[in-house]
């Protein structure tokens, strides 16, 4: 069974999708395709979850392994969206203009020997 399952559509393109560098969800629009089709289709967490229980306890190691890692670049990719539109934010309000000044005036405290 794990042969059927690691050679499935699916897992081929899980494994391609964690070997794939994050950098930006739409980027390299995997995720992004992810996000448009559950737009498409609403279904109910309530529904869902057990759905997704049920699978994740049938899965062995590597697969678990696998999700895991999935659901790990996920969040790391969320995160840096949120990062990015709060560094884009704090640049539109100037925030960011001082940093040269910040760096040398700390460089000036703080020489090296």
């Amino acid at each position: 069974m794990v042969g059927r399952l690691a050679e499935s559509s699916f897992f081929v393109w899980l494994r391609t999708l964690a070997d794939k560098t994050p950098s930006n969800r739409c980027k390299f629009g995997y995720l992004c395709s992810m996000k448009l089709a559950s737009q498409l289709v609403h279904v109910e967490p309530e529904k869902l979850k057990p759905v997704l229980h049920d699978k994740i306890e049938r899965m062995d190691g590597q697969h678990l392994a696998l999700l895991n890692r999935l659901l790990l670049q996920l969040e790391a990719e969320e995160l840096a969206e949120r990062l990015g539109e709060a560094f884009d934010k704090d640049h539109e309000q100037g925030l960011l203009r001082r940093i040269p000044e910040l760096v040398k005036q700390f460089r000036a405290e703080h020489r090296y020997t």
